[in-house]
């Protein structure tokens, strides 16, 4: 049973780190290089969801949603219009998750919770941390694109699960 835990922990880790890699290109676009953030970081997140939802080409059915939203432009010079088009953008990138409930091992319980708390988390940071601004455009744009990232990677029903 602990190596079954072990392996587990270790796989947890590794989504970790793709989702790392995904909030490095998400932020490294906020500097130069749109395409990054734009075609990069979404086909990556694709890809590393496609390996851990054992092989379910339906988890490419985000990546379109992702480019999408990754498409939209959240700045504006007016609190309210920033506020406006932070939550539009954060609202898009959370409900680009909807497309797993096609998953072929679509789990409501998994689904709905984290689900629901992407689409409470990420439009409330986006729009805290780019209108409020209480940390450099470098970490506000790491940690978006973190939890963005976090919330695809964690909502898949992995091959593991399924023991």
């Amino acid at each position: 049973m602990l190596g079954n835990e072990r392996k587990l922990q270790i796989r947890v880790f590794v989504k970790l780190l793709c989702v790392c890699v995904f909030a490095l290109l998400y932020a490294w676009s906020g500097m130069e290089m749109k395409w990054l953030r734009r075609f990069v970081a979404p086909a990556w997140l694709g890809l590393c969801m496609f390996y851990f939802s054992g092989w379910d080409w339906r988890v490419f059915i985000q990546v379109p949603f992702l480019i999408l939203g990754l498409h939209l432009g959240y700045g504006a010079e007016t609190v309210g219009a920033k506020l406006a088009r932070r939550a539009l953008v954060g609202l898009t990138l959370a409900g680009s998750n909807l497309s797993h409930a096609l998953d072929k091992d679509f789990s409501k319980r998994r689904f709905w919770g984290v689900f629901g708390l992407a689409l409470l988390t990420i439009p409330v940071v986006h729009i805290y941390l780019g209108v409020i601004n209480p940390i450099s455009a470098r970490a506000e744009e790491t940690i978006i694109g973190f939890m963005v990232g976090l919330a695809s990677m964690f909502i898949i029903k992995e091959k593991a699960d399924a023991n």
